[in-house]
């Protein structure tokens, strides 16, 4: 999918409007964005707790006595028993918030590995582009790199991306036993050559190089479509996906959104990552899960 995240915002109009079932602290930014979705068509906000009974002239309140724990218990179980309805949760993202989510007893996540994928539109050529996993899983190993593989795909396919181009990034691009993420990778590219991912494409192992550069791939012996037309990255660990992502947004200067994967309901946060005005775009990929 080419463009900018306002093809994402067009796309949400063409969803219906859903429930969003809001808790967290109380965020300004996130409040004028949820105001902003309602009149666009996508989202029936209903909050909860007591941070928002200042909006309740705007937005519908429920459990107005309730503290951040308890509204965002309410707000799971709400979420989850309204069909077609999601999540917003406007923070803070601390050890309570990822506690409750990975809770057995909310069975927020119905038993799936929960993955962060990171939104961006690539300077060299506009299109959208995918990172992950950004915020969640620190050092994944090979079972959990294929469930935050499938996470991305399911996003990159609500994108409109049909057949999604993954690079399994590494620090370089051959197999080394004394390097574990060059096998991951390796493994990976194996699984998605004999169709187990549908009709994902994965290469890898490739270092940052011969994923942005077809001649680079092609001077290391690499012929395959990724190279140089990657949608999605798949980076080896947290540490650094998310400097890259850091980097991307601070010095490139690069528009950054992001949604959380994995679980049967969607759930909008904004990470540290993402600049305040990216709460609108990460509503409009909530609407589109």
């Amino acid at each position: 999918m080419s463009g900018d995240f306002g093809k994402i915002m067009n796309a949400a109009c063409q969803k219906g409007r859903k429930k969003l079932y809001i808790s967290g602290q109380l965020d300004p930014v996130a409040v004028s964005s949820v105001l902003k979705a309602r009149e666009r068509g996508w989202v029936e906000p209903l909050a909860c707790g007591s941070a928002f009974t200042g909006m309740a002239s705007e937005i519908k309140v429920l459990c107005p006595s309730a503290d951040i724990r308890e509204a965002r218990q309410e707000a799971l179980s709400l979420a989850q028993a309204e069909e077609p309805g999601f999540l917003l949760d406007t923070g803070p993202l601390d050890a309570g918030f990822f506690s409750l989510i990975a809770d057995k007893k909310t069975d927020y996540n119905h038993g799936h590995m929960l993955s962060y994928v990171s939104i961006m539109i690539a300077p060299k050529d506009g299109q959208l582009t995918l990172l992950t996993d950004t915020l969640i899983n620190n050092q994944p190993g090979f079972r959990e790199k294929i469930a935050i593989v499938e996470n991305a795909i399911r996003v990159a396919k609500a994108l409109g991306i049909q057949r999604p181009k993954i690079a399994a990034l590494s620090a370089l691009e051959l197999v080394n036993p004394a390097l574990p993420s060059t096998l991951d990778a390796a493994l990976l590219s194996k699984m998605s050559e004999r169709g187990q991912f549908g009709d994902a494409v994965i290469e890898g192992p490739l270092a940052m190089d011969n994923a942005e550069s077809t001649s680079a791939a092609r001077h290391k012996g690499i012929n395959s479509p990724v190279p140089g037309d990657v949608d999605i990255y798949l980076f080896p660990d947290l540490e650094s996906a998310n400097l890259t992502v850091q980097f991307l947004g601070w010095v490139g200067r690069c528009p950054i959104a992001g949604v959380l994967a994995g679980a049967k309901v969607p759930l909008v946060v904004r990470s540290i990552l993402e600049p305040p005005e990216s709460w609108l775009v990460n509503l409009a990929l909530g609407c589109l899960l």
